[in-house]
């Protein structure tokens, strides 16, 4: 009977605890798994941002190592190769 009052004991001293810790961990995975699919998709987002910027800064590259103004031969011989 001893024994019986001393489990009965730690059962109403952690009783807490024990019905606490699985609620709080119930409540974090819900919330993780909310928050999940929110921040894949602002993965997604960021990403496609930064293509399209790696695009702008491409054609801007391609700008500047175009020659814009046309080159006029200089001699007869020179007008046949172009």
């Amino acid at each position: 009977m001893k024994d019986f009052l001393k489990i009965f004991k730690w059962f109403e001293r952690n009783m807490f605890k024990l019905i606490f810790i699985p609620i709080s961990i119930v409540i974090i995975y819900t919330i993780v798994m909310f928050l999940i699919p929110i921040f894949q998709f602002v993965g997604f987002v960021g990403d496609g941002f930064n293509e399209i910027q790696n695009i702008f800064q491409e054609m801007e590259k391609h700008f500047e190592e175009f020659e814009w103004e046309k080159k006029v031969p200089s001699s007869p011989k020179d007008e046949n190769l172009v």
